[in-house]
């Protein structure tokens, strides 16, 4: 068959065809085991690290696909942080907060005011420069304003090609989400309080997308 194959006769049935290699060319496309490099940046826990995609959810807020925000989990040693897609050219990365550092950033008395009001206007304002630790001031803004207050549900996995399950009890986990903003629209605080108090806190910053030096998908990453 060699000599049929020089002259571009052949190929029968049962012979493998060649697939071309997968290219990664924009964070939308990242699956679980990809790799992201990250340029020098102010905000150190991502400043010039490889990172690798562990866990993908999505988290909905209603029926269309202009409610769901698509997340992306990078893990770096013992370093965690959180992608999503804004746009072609920018994207939110976020780190989760614990409780001593929040309020090294923000007076308890706010945010219990925040987490207590049922309107839909909310400010949060950040405490004077000085009192916020160097780490934490490249992750954050002098004000935020509220943008959103509503019931979101969390679902684990890769949803962005594939419809939410519609039933309840299909793996959801359900949640009071409260999202502010700064005015230029570069920072946020995100919360998500769960069933039983237990609450989640998110620091983003919006970046541009060449801050993602080089993207690897999982086949070439792990040769």
């Amino acid at each position: 068959m060699s000599w049929l194959k020089k002259l571009g006769i052949g190929g029968g049935e049962g012979e493998e065809k060649r697939t071309e290699p997968r290219r990664l060319e924009h964070p939308r496309d990242l699956l679980l085991g990809d790799m992201v490099k990250f340029e020098f940046s102010a905000q150190r826990e991502i400043s010039n690290k490889i990172f690798t995609v562990t866990r993908m959810w999505t988290l909905s807020s209603g029926e269309g696909a202009a409610d769901q925000q698509h997340y992306f989990g990078l893990e770096e040693g013992g370093n965690m942080v959180r992608l999503r897609v804004v746009d072609e050219a920018q994207v939110e990365i976020a780190i989760e907060i614990l409780p001593d550092r929040l309020l090294q950033l923000f007076k308890q008395k706010n945010i219990v005011d925040l987490l207590e009001s049922e309107g839909s206007l909310g400010l949060l304002k950040r405490r004077k420069p000085e009192k916020v630790p160097d780490t934490l001031h490249p992750w954050s803004a002098p004000l935020y304003r509220q943008e959103s207050f509503l019931l979101a549900y969390r679902f684990e996995g890769d949803y962005r090609t594939q419809q939410l399950p519609d039933g309840a009890g299909e793996g959801e986990v359900g949640c009071d989400y409260r999202r502010l903003v700064s005015d230029d629209r570069l920072y946020s605080v995100e919360f998500r309080v769960f069933d039983g108090g237990r609450t989640e806190v998110h620091l983003g910053v919006v970046i541009p997308r060449r801050k993602l030096e080089e993207l690897w998908p999982a086949s070439s990453a792990n040769r």
